[in-house]
């Protein structure tokens, strides 16, 4: 099993998509790197997922989600916890400014998602404001992982059966995402359209895709012409906020090719590239803790920068 025993590409295709999140969220622009790393940065931890996703048909749903309640939640209420108690301490407590406002976060926590309405709504309610905003991703892949046993069980563990039933799954994603007005809990209108991605990176496992498209420069090439000319017309992308540019199926094309793309370089990288590899690998096994406190840890480096008047 892929979980069992590390593959190092897979690893390495993890910290190339945490690289571009870390980038994207200082705030800055890297023109091209920010603008096709968006497109990515978020569908290959759900493809990965898919990947090394394994149906086992005598697992029951409960025994499959404490599995990955430990694996997911415990993180996420911890890190937001810490959180929550930092800012807490710091900006009600010791201000001596405690009122019903300080423990708004919590709330923030409990619905695990950014906003309430999409992001250029005039009447919107921030919820995740003390540096936890990356943290929707632990909640949003929980439900996600969910929805995707659910269908592997209809399926009964068979791809193609799967692949049909995705398409009743994607199909209420679209209607979710048009019809209801807010972002709901937990992103489960984002899990619904998150379960293709899942289901993408269990074919490639399946069929080893990306051993077989590395051998083949001509069609890398083809398929990064391909994704850079489908990226360009649809527009930037913000996942996390229900934000899928022009077309949530053009992104879906976009998504997969940009992560397909990805972890053909990673394959590169681990074959060609020793040191170089095995560093990025390291990486791609501590993405958790880095996706949980890197704007903490940004927001630190920038208080000391202050201070030393830089």
């Amino acid at each position: 099993e892929m979980e069992k025993k590390r593959v190092l590409w897979l690893d390495i295709a993890k910290a190339l998509g945490i690289l571009v999140v870390l980038l994207v969220h200082t705030g800055k622009s890297f023109g091209p790197v920010s603008f096709f790393g968006g497109m990515f940065y978020m569908p290959i931890f759900f493809i990965l997922a898919g990947m090394t996703f394994r149906y086992k048909p005598e697992e029951r749903f409960g025994s499959f989600v404490k599995k990955k309640a430990k694996r997911l939640l415990v993180p996420y209420f911890g890190y937001n916890l810490f959180l929550f108690l930092f800012f807490f301490l710091k900006n009600d407590l010791l201000a001596g400014q405690v009122s019903a406002e300080s423990f708004f976060p919590l709330l923030g926590i409990l619905y695990s998602r950014n906003c309430l309405f999409p992001m250029d709504s005039p009447a919107n309610v921030y919820f995740m404001q003390i540096l936890n905003a990356p943290t929707w991703f632990l909640t949003g892949m929980f439900v996600s992982y969910l929805l995707f046993w659910l269908v592997m069980k209809a399926a009964e563990g068979k791809l193609r059966t799967a692949v049909y039933l995705n398409f009743g799954v994607l199909l209420s994603a679209v209607l979710v995402h048009y019809l209801c007005p807010v972002l709901l809990p937990w992103s489960l209108d984002c899990a619904l359209y998150a379960v293709s991605f899942l289901l993408f990176g269990k074919a490639l496992s399946e069929k080893e895709i990306v051993e077989r498209l590395y051998r083949k420069p001509g069609a890398v090439l083809l398929l990064a012409a391909v994704f850079a000319v489908l990226s360009w017309l649809n527009g930037s992308v913000n996942m996390s906020v229900a934000d899928y540019g022009r077309s949530m199926i053009l992104y879906l094309i976009v998504g997969c090719a940009g992560s397909l793309l990805v972890m053909v370089l990673s394959l590169f990288l681990e074959k060609h590239m020793g040191l170089l590899g095995k560093s990025f690998g390291f990486l791609g096994r501590h993405t958790l803790p880095v996706l949980c406190l890197h704007l903490f840890v940004y927001s630190l480096i920038g208080t000391a920068l202050r201070l030393l008047g830089l």
